[in-house]
C-alpha cells in the first residue's frame, strides 16, 4: 500500500500511519484475522472522520482503491459495511465497491446515501439480477428508480420491490409489476398487500390469484366475480350473510384451549396452523391458539380483536415478530368480530396497519409484559 502521495499531509500523518501498521498486521497475522480486521476497518474509519479538503478525500481514495485491489474478500466485505453508513465518503471509492462482487457491494447498493441516482440507474444497468434485488430494498428510492426497477421485469427483482415497505411505488410501476403478477401469484401477494395500489388493479389480477388472494381482494376492495365460486371465494360472503354472532361464539372453550397447549407441547403451533384455522372460519380455535403462541389471556386476545380499531392486536403482533401482511390476514378474516358490514372499511384498516407501522417491536413487547403482571 503506497501512501507517498499523502506524505506531506502532516495532520493526517497519525492515521495514515495506523492505516499502514494495521493493513501490515492483517496481511501478517493468520490465527487471529477477525482482530486485524477490525483494527483495519476501524482505522480507515478514522481516516473518515478527520477533516479532509476535496483533494485530501481524491488522494485518500486512490490509498484506499488500491488497498481494496489487494485486500481478501472478508476485509473488502468488512470495509464495505462500515463504509456505507458514513456520508463523507468518496464517491469514487462507494462506486468502486458498489460493483464489486455482490457479498461486498451489498451493504454499500442497500445503505450508502453517497450513491444519486444516477449512480443507482447505472448499476441496475451495468449490473445483474443481484445488484438489482439488493437497490429494490433500499429504505429510499426515488420515482426514476423504481421506474427503471420495474421496467426490467425481472420476477424475482418485482417481489422484492414490492415487499418493500418503505417506499411508494409510482402508477408506471404498478402497472408493470401487476402486468408480471397475473402468472406470477408470489408477486400478486405482496403487491396487492399494498395501500397504493388501486381498485382496478385488484380487479384487473381478481381472475389470475388463488382462492385465499381472491377473499383478500373481495374484503378489502370489494371486488367480486360472479363466474368464479369457489368456497374459499365465498368465505366473506358466508360471514356477512349470517345473523351477528353472540360474543361467546368467538372465545375458545376450554377444550379448544388444551388442544392448543398440545400442540404447543409438540412443537406443532405455528403461524401457518393458526391461519389455517382463520381460513377455515375458526376464529375461536384461532384465539385458543393465538394465546397459546404469545401466552397472552384468550380473553385479553378475545378483547383485542373485537375493538373497531384493534390497536392491542397490532401490538402483540409486532410484540412476536408476526409480519405486516401477516397482521393484515387477521385484521381481514376477523372482521365479522367487529362489524356487521359485508366489506372492510379501507379507511380503517389503513389506521390500524400505520399504527403497526409505529410501533417498535422492543416497545410492544414491552408493553405485552407490563399488561400481562
Amino acid at each position: 500500500m503506497d501512501l507517498s502521495r499523502l506524505d506531506k499531509l502532516s495532520h493526517m500523518t497519525p492515521l495514515l500511519v495506523r492505516l499502514y501498521d494495521s493493513h501490515k498486521l492483517y496481511g501478517l497475522v493468520k490465527d487471529n484475522k477477525p482482530l486485524a480486521r477490525a483494527e483495519l476497518t476501524s482505522a480507515v474509519t478514522g481516516l473518515f472522520e478527520a477533516e479532509l479538503t476535496a483533494k485530501e478525500q481524491d488522494l485518500l481514495a486512490d490509498v484506499l482503491i488500491g488497498l481494496m485491489n489487494q485486500a481478501e474478500t472478508d476485509l473488502r466485505e468488512a470495509l464495505a459495511e462500515r463504509l456505507a453508513v458514513l456520508d463523507n465518503v468518496p464517491l469514487r471509492l462507494i462506486l468502486h465497491l458498489a460493483n464489486d462482487e455482490i457479498t461486498i457491494a451489498a451493504p454499500i447498493l442497500r445503505k450508502s446515501v453517497i450513491l444519486s441516482d444516477l449512480d443507482l440507474i447505472y448499476i441496475i444497468k451495468s449490473q445483474g439480477r443481484d445488484y438489482w434485488q439488493i437497490i429494490a430494498s433500499r429504505e429510499n428510492l426515488s420515482n426514476e428508480v423504481i421506474d427503471v426497477l420495474a421496467e426490467i421485469r425481472d420476477a424475482d427483482t418485482a417481489v422484492v420491490l414490492s415487499k418493500n415497505e418503505r417506499i411508494t411505488l409510482t402508477r408506471y410501476a404498478l402497472d408493470v409489476l401487476g402486468d408480471m403478477a397475473e402468472d406470477n401469484e408470489a408477486l400478486a401477494r405482496p403487491l396487492l398487500m399494498r395501500p397504493e395500489v388501486p381498485e382496478e388493479l385488484a380487479r384487473r389480477l381478481y381472475g389470475h390469484v388463488g382462492g385465499e388472494l381472491k377473499t383478500y381482494i373481495r374484503a378489502f376492495f370489494g371486488v367480486s366475480d360472479p363466474h368464479v365460486e369457489t368456497v374459499v371465494d365465498d368465505l366473506v360472503l358466508e360471514f356477512a350473510e349470517r345473523a351477528p354472532p353472540a360474543p361467546p361464539e368467538f372465545m375458545p372453550t376450554d377444550a379448544m384451549i388444551r388442544a392448543a397447549g398440545k400442540k404447543a407441547s409438540l412443537n406443532m403451533l405455528n403461524l401457518e396452523l393458526m391461519f389455517e384455522s382463520l381460513n377455515n372460519g375458526e376464529i375461536a380455535p384461532f384465539i385458543a391458539q393465538f394465546a397459546e403462541y404469545t401466552s397472552i389471556s384468550a380473553r385479553k386476545i378475545h378483547d383485542f380483536l373485537k375493538q373497531s380499531c384493534p390497536k392491542g392486536m397490532a401490538i402483540a403482533c409486532r410484540a412476536f415478530g408476526i409480519q405486516k401482511n401477516e397482521f393484515s390476514k387477521i385484521y381481514l378474516m376477523t372482521h365479522r368480530m367487529r362489524s356487521k358490514r359485508r366489506l372492510v372499511n379501507h379507511k380503517d384498516m389503513m389506521d390500524v396497519l400505520q399504527y403497526f407501522d409505529k410501533v417498535r417491536p422492543e416497545v410492544a413487547m414491552r408493553i405485552v409484559k407490563r399488561t400481562e403482571h
